[in-house]
């Protein structure tokens, strides 16, 4: 009797270990991987910049890993030899499955946690859209080659209304699953590449999971938020200098005019190079009333030659200032630059009163402008 007693006892304590475990578990196959393939387990620093955990080799397709357990979810890579890419997971407090593919990383997935099959659903649906963009762009190359102008409009206007539902897609994700790192993933993206507006960004960033406020995504959110509420529509230019193509150093106090557009572009920049006709248009015509332009360029260091080039050949005969600091560039981070062009219309007191106007709509908002400086007179 007493031996049961004890059995038991034993039994028990198994189980209450087990259940107070600091670890979980992620185990699974990787489908044509060798014997002895090496794999690495991943953590994401404070800068964004991965660190390897752990290193664990392949056995007849198959592996394990034994993880800390995390209360708020944190995100974790697994690397492999030979293999440029990596597969992308949460690590949370539950026990995962993985099934990797060696000759389709992009169709790997590890499941079992409530962050990683929101991310596997999501990712579902978002390579539906890249599969419909795909195909857009094989027919416009193909309507491109006959010089099938009716199908080179459709497509296009097909296209910006594709882009449009998967930016209306995204912002559903971000609303009804706010709780999540997933979700702090994908705002941070969307505000890098300009896909939410800065309002947008901050009203959606201001209902995440507070839980989540030290993950260095979050920190990393609220420090581009921080720097972009600087250069807002409606307060003051941030004030800076910069050099010039022969070295001096020019102000933007002393570049300004009645209405001053700071420009920021570079010569790799394709988009800029592109809107570039138009801001020369438009500074030819309202130069004479008091239009400015400064430019600042975000090339890259040792190709100062290749910025003046472009001024050159695009005829910018304005004033120019470059850091040559590539994305680095202090001004740029100031104003909270985060793609190319992006432009600032100031007024005469310096006050920012729009924002990356481009085509028609640049020209029509510096003739209004010059229009009421001459009317105050």
């Amino acid at each position: 009797m007493k031996m049961r007693i004890l059995m038991l006892s034993l039994v028990i304590l198994f189980a209450s270990c087990k259940d107070n475990s600091k670890t979980i578990l992620v185990e699974g196959t990787a489908l044509g991987a060798e014997n002895g393939t090496r794999m690495v387990f991943q953590k994401i620093n404070e800068n964004m910049q991965p660190f390897d955990v752990d290193t664990i080799f392949i056995k007849d397709e198959k592996f394990a890993i034994e993880i800390e357990k995390k209360e708020y979810p944190e995100i974790g890579l697994l690397t492999f030899e030979n293999l440029n890419t990596n597969v992308i997971f949460f690590i949370e407090d539950k026990n995962l499955n993985a099934n990797i593919y060696m000759d389709s990383i992009y169709s790997s997935k590890i499941s079992g946690s409530r962050e990683n099959d929101l991310f596997n659903s999501f990712t579902i649906e978002i390579k539906k859209f890249n599969d419909r963009k795909q195909k857009s762009m094989l027919d416009f190359q193909e309507a491109q080659k006959n010089m099938d102008n009716q199908t080179i409009v459709r497509l296009q206007t097909e296209n910006a209304v594709l882009v449009n539902e998967e930016k209306l897609f995204k912002k559903d994700f971000l609303e009804k699953n706010n709780n999540t790192l997933l979700a702090v993933m994908l705002l941070n993206e969307m505000f890098t590449r300009q896909e939410l507006t800065f309002a947008e960004t901050k009203k959606l960033f201001a209902g995440i999971n507070p839980k989540l406020e030290n993950n260095a995504i979050v920190k990393q959110i609220k420090t581009k938020l921080e720097a972009a509420q600087i250069a807002q529509i409606g307060g003051i230019a941030p004030a800076f200098s910069g050099p010039t193509p022969d070295g001096s150093l020019l102000s933007l106090k002393d570049a300004m005019g009645k209405v001053t557009l700071i420009d920021f572009w570079a010569s790799w920049c394709r988009p800029c190079r592109e809107e570039n006709p138009n801001v020369v248009k438009v500074y030819n015509q309202y130069k004479d009333q008091g239009f400015k332009i400064i430019s600042i360029s975000l090339d890259k260091p040792g190709e100062k030659e290749k910025w003046l080039k472009a001024i050159a050949d695009d005829k910018m005969d304005w004033q120019h200032i470059s850091n040559l600091e590539f994305w680095t560039d202090p001004i740029a981070r100031e104003y909270g630059v985060r793609a190319i062009p992006a432009t600032y219309i100031l007024d005469e007191t310096g006050r920012i009163v729009a924002k990356d106007l481009r085509g028609p709509a640049l020209g029509q908002k510096i003739g209004e402008l010059l229009s009421k400086e001459l009317s105050a007179l």
